[in-house]
């Protein structure tokens, strides 16, 4: 019982944790001038761009991300968590939201630009099959 109670409290104080590190970096990214709203395609493509040039651990780590998203969250095979947090906000999904905010902590706008990165990787995809396929 007593290990329950330990598993209990050190959960709590990570994710503490975590809300206190989103809230102080959400902070710091407001004093800076970082939060500017997202205005469309000028900005998906600086982040298309920017996802196009991903390296093999960053890579590794999105594949982790998408495997998590589909057998613990139950999302698309083709989504990143964030995208899959971003896509429940917009459906105005309480959860989203909330992941939303968080995330948004660590990263100004981190929902939108997930969903460009998930957008470049699933097009690069599209047009190396099309080839591969002749089509």
């Amino acid at each position: 019982m007593n290990h329950l109670l330990l598993a209990a409290e050190i959960f709590s104080a990570a994710v503490a944790g975590l809300i206190v590190a989103s809230a102080v970096f959400g902070a710091v990214n407001k004093a800076r001038g970082l939060y500017v709203p997202w205005s469309g395609s000028q900005q998906v493509a600086a982040q298309e761009k920017q996802a196009a040039k991903e390296g093999w651990i960053h890579r590794m780590l999105v594949a982790f991300d998408i495997a998590f998203n589909v057998i613990v969250l139950r999302g698309q095979q083709d989504e990143t968590i964030s995208t899959h947090s971003w896509r429940a906000q917009q459906e105005g999904k309480l959860w989203g939201k909330l992941m939303c905010k968080w995330l948004n902590g660590f990263q100004p706008n981190h929902g939108f630009k997930a969903a460009a990165g998930d957008l470049e990787r699933a097009q690069s995809r599209v047009v190396q099959l099309s080839k591969m396929l002749g089509i």
